[in-house]
């Protein structure tokens, strides 16, 4: 992606074709844990890569564009589920398995699974995007609130709560 700054350019098909077959499946896990939705996710990525194309010309390179490409997947996703309000978020479905596990450890994974989906079931719908963006995709707290519409101070608290109960839910989960 360097050629682009030395070009002076904007970023070229090839570029963008580079960037998806590197990073696509990155984007949608981000925009599926975002919006618990496989859907939404699918629908966010395409619009991200519809937009980032049609605004190329904005790319300054303060960033990879596969960066600032995943910056414009997740910005889709939560608008998607601001469309979808006052729906409730869907439980994450995790995709654990692999090949070289026991079948015991297959089954353990899927019970982790299940129980981190059933434990984000408990969290509001700002307690879950704050956590996926703060913890998960490493966002500032002021460009969460920023992208919400809000203000630190009541990201802040959408996170305790939402960590709080994660806490407890696993910790229950743990003992059963």
């Amino acid at each position: 992606m360097v050629a682009v700054f030395e070009r002076g350019g904007l970023p070229t098909q090839a570029e963008f074709h580079k960037a998806i077959s590197n990073r696509s499946d990155r984007w949608f896990a981000a925009c599926l844990k975002v919006t618990g939705s496989r859907e939404l996710a699918e629908d966010a990525v395409q619009e991200a890569l519809l937009a980032a194309w049609h605004k190329r010309h904005q790319f300054q390179g303060g960033s990879s564009l596969e960066t600032w490409i995943h910056r414009i997947a997740v910005n889709a996703a939560l608008q998607l589920i601001r469309k979808q309000r006052p729906a409730a978020f869907e439980p994450l479905h995790a995709d654990v398995a692999d090949d070289g596990d026991s079948p015991e450890r297959d089954r353990e994974n899927h019970d982790l699974g299940d129980n981190l989906a059933a434990a984000f079931r408990d969290l509001t719908e700002i307690e879950r995007v704050c956590f996926v963006l703060r913890h998960l995709e490493q966002w500032k707290l002021k460009e969460i609130a920023d992208e919400m519409g809000t203000n630190e101070g009541r990201v802040k608290q959408a996170l305790f709560r939402g960590v709080k109960k994660l806490r407890v839910k696993m910790a229950d989960m743990r003992s059963q």
